[in-house]
């Protein structure tokens, strides 16, 4: 089974995960991975989408609070 995670068009897969998790669990020394870059940038647009997911959903929430009720029929 493939476990990934696909924001913005960028798949972030845990076989990308493993190198900078050894990199970040050896103390940093060494080299640096050569995914760590892409990494940091589907965290990012991942971090963008939940936060517009989060924006949306309060918007939702209090224009349907606001809404005047229909009777029931």
């Amino acid at each position: 089974m493939n476990k990934a995670i696909i924001s913005g068009g960028l798949t972030v897969s845990a076989a990308e995960l493993v190198p900078a998790v050894e990199w970040a669990l050896g103390g940093f020394h060494g080299a640096v991975p050569t995914n760590l870059a892409a990494l940091i940038a589907g965290a990012i647009v991942m971090a963008l989408h939940a936060g517009y997911n989060v924006i949306a959903a309060r918007a939702e929430a209090k224009a349907a609070s606001t809404a005047p009720a229909t009777p029931a029929q």
